[in-house]
């Protein structure tokens, strides 16, 4: 049992800082034009108020039954698939490239001068092919950079979660692997 304990929770730990570090050198899955320094803090600083949260109620989690544990963990790998899936569907239909141009982070509730030339052109690809890469950034940063930063706030939200969820799961199964090995 040491042998799956020692796994679990390096997984756990691993889940709780590579993420992080890996968004630092690569910035993947950081739209474009935002700061890769404030993803990878924040999936740090939750990956980390996780593992606290694990350790400091160790005691309530080593007294659940083996079904509830289990069920936990399978609520949460559940849920890094679902925000895994979310994440990556957001990223495709609010980051939008044309051609060879660099992509444009697209707000998920454009208004104004935005929401008329989405409507007018159809779809954000044709809007940059028509207005071009920068015309297109001028506008959403003038008629919708609140919704902007609303959209980067639940990009966050959804890609931490996905992260968390995966530590959450391997954390609790170490501290019940733990109470197994000590039983």
């Amino acid at each position: 049992m040491n042998k799956w304990k020692t796994i679990l929770k390096a997984g756990s730990g691993v889940f709780a800082t590579i993420p992080g570090l890996g968004v630092l050198l690569s910035n993947i899955g950081v739209p474009p034009d935002s700061s890769k320094y404030l993803f990878c803090g924040i999936i740090e600083s939750f990956g980390v108020f996780t593992l606290l949260i694990l350790r400091f109620n160790s005691g309530y989690f080593k007294s659940l039954s083996v079904k509830t544990i289990n069920l936990l963990a399978i609520v949460s790998i559940v849920t890094f698939g679902l925000t895994l899936f979310f994440y990556l569907f957001l990223f495709n239909q609010y980051v939008v490239g044309y051609k060879d141009s660099k992509p444009v982070f697209f707000p998920v509730w454009p208004q104004g001068e935005l929401r008329q030339g989405l409507q007018e052109t159809g779809s954000k690809a044709n809007l940059i092919r028509e207005w071009g890469r920068d015309d297109v950034r001028t506008v959403i940063q003038s008629s919708s950079s609140a919704m902007l930063n609303y959209s980067m706030l639940l990009f966050l939200l959804i890609y931490q979660l996905i992260f968390v969820s995966l530590t959450f799961a391997f954390g609790i199964l170490s501290i019940r692997v733990s109470e197994i090995d000590k039983g």
